[in-house]
């Protein structure tokens, strides 16, 4: 089973639900699978995710999601993927702990 990263997480709230925290995410893998990027918000009920490529992942759909995770920093990393270069992990990661004082989850 493929292992992935979450390098972006963030909220926005949601006026009509009293301003609840909204919860988004992007994970990636840096493994080579067909799907190494992974969209996700909400939570309970209404959550909803979906697994992409590398070149759907940077399509408008998806501009909101790095806007509210202030993940801007990944977009260079996806096209090099969608390029067909391999992701460099260390260096991603390294970068993910400069910015969050953490290791990402997994």
């Amino acid at each position: 089973m493929a292992l992935y990263f979450n390098l972006a997480h963030g909220t926005k709230p949601l006026p009509h639900a009293a301003n609840f925290p909204w919860p988004f995410d992007i994970d990636i893998c840096f493994e080579q699978v067909p799907h190494p990027v992974t969209f996700s918000e909400g939570v309970g009920h209404g959550a909803a995710g979906c697994a992409v490529s590398a070149s759907d992942a940077l399509q408008p759909t998806w501009r909101s999601h790095f806007d509210i995770t202030q993940s801007w920093w990944l977009i260079p990393y996806i096209e090099r993927l969608a390029q067909g270069m391999p992701l460099p992990r260390d260096e991603m990661l390294r970068r993910y702990a400069e910015l969050h004082g953490s290791e990402p989850e997994c």
